[in-house]
């Protein structure tokens, strides 16, 4: 009954990922531009962006609240991160990201689900301020702003079924005006295999209502006809949409287990209920097309190598979907450099080095770990973008 119910879950999985191929073209490059509140695009996280994204199904732990919330069900304990990026460090304008998160699982003996928090920060260091009668400017500076604040939720239904959701508070700001919205989040994450090691991965992203201006920004002294006074007249900003995704992907891993489990047959291994977590050496293929709403589709792909938890490297490469218009008229390179709506179409790479904070001498146990991430992803223009992290699990 167990292996039937299983049976139906996957087919419906699948069922569901090929109704959504009449979806697969549905990147619009005539639509780029038209939506607002694109930091909510941008991954912070150095360990996913290593992956170029493509890491929907099998990322797992705190960074999965940017990727597919669903993954937040590893949490142990508590998982405690901080990013910092360096943006487009080429273009000189001193482009910066900071992301920060807290993960708590809750409930001891019962499992509630996991908890988490999450802020992102995107600053542009200080610009000058220039008017029509001062265009060489002279009246000071400001420092516009892109944040969001993010709660999430995600637990698991059973071994197999993992789902999430994400509630983000959005805020764009500059001196004098400013944008506030809503929008949400929801993930789901297949597991299946002797090891836990084959994963689907479905998420929805930045689903909310329109956003729009206001402040003393949009207002302007004039003169009505009529009058002999100045009025202040406050203008009307267009409302922006919010850059909503689909994304969905699949990873595996092949695990090779040594020490005690070197000698056991495939039977004996699945039968101790081993997983990716006590693997000697790790090799995990993952890739992922996100169908995004308001610029061309993104195929992502990549690989990461994990060696008994304590090192991890990895490299993913992002495709655009350049269309048939494009491929017609130029040799398929060319299209991709000439029609690329994002300078991020292109590789990436990542590692980890985790230094345990004590001994973990329990079977199958992981104990308290500090983890330090890099990952970095080429540019078209700009010289790339530089990921630094640190996380804490306890």
């Amino acid at each position: 009954m167990k292996n039937l119910y299983k049976s139906l879950i996957i087919c419906t999985i699948i069922a569901l990922l090929s109704a959504s191929t009449s979806m697969v073209f549905a990147g619009n490059r005539d639509r780029s531009g038209q939506a607002g509140a694109s930091h909510l695009l941008i991954d912070p996280w150095a360990r996913t962006s290593g992956l170029a994204g493509a890491g929907v199904a099998e990322i797992r732990g705190l960074e999965s609240v940017f990727s597919n919330v669903a993954g937040l069900t590893a949490v142990r304990k508590t998982e405690l991160a901080f990013n910092r990026t360096q943006y487009l460090v080429g273009s000189g304008a001193g482009v910066a990201i900071n992301s920060i998160a807290i993960a708590q699982k809750l409930g001891k003996k019962k499992d509630f689900g996991v908890l988490s928090v999450s802020f992102f920060s995107q600053s542009f260091g200080d610009i000058m301020i220039t008017t029509t009668e001062q265009p060489e400017g002279g009246l000071g500076t400001f420092s516009p702003s892109l944040t969001y604040i993010g709660l999430h939720y995600a637990k698991s239904f059973n071994n197999f079924i993992k789902g999430g959701i994400s509630l983000k508070i959005i805020n764009e700001r500059i001196s004098d005006s400013k944008a506030t919205g809503f929008a949400i989040d929801a993930g789901v994450q297949y597991v299946t295999g002797k090891y836990e090691n084959f994963k689907i991965g479905v998420t929805l992203k930045n689903i909310g209502l329109p956003m729009h201006y206001s402040g003393d920004g949009l207002s302007v002294r004039s003169r009505i006809p009529s009058q002999e006074f100045d009025q202040t007249l406050q203008m009307r900003s267009a409302e922006f949409e919010m850059p909503s995704l689909l994304s969905i992907g699949v990873s595996y891993d092949l695990l090779f287990f040594g020490g005690e489990y070197a000698e056991m047959s495939k039977e004996e291994l699945a039968e101790e209920g081993l997983t990716r977590d006590d693997a000697d050496h790790r090799l995990t293929f993952a890739g992922t097309f996100t169908a995004n709403s308001y610029t061309r589709d993104v195929f992502a792909i990549g690989i990461e190598y994990g060696f008994r938890n304590i090192f991890m490297i990895r490299a993913g490469y992002g495709l655009e979907n350049i269309g048939r218009g494009a491929k017609s008229n130029l040799d398929e390179t060319a299209a991709i450099l000439l029609n690329s709506d994002s300078f991020f179409t292109g590789p990436a790479v990542g590692a980890t080095v985790c230094a345990p904070l004590t001994k973990e001498r329990a079977k199958h146990a992981i104990g308290p770990r500090i983890y330090f991430d890099y990952g970095y992803r080429f540019t078209n223009k700009w010289k790339g973008n530089h990921y630094m992290g640190i996380k804490i699990t306890l």
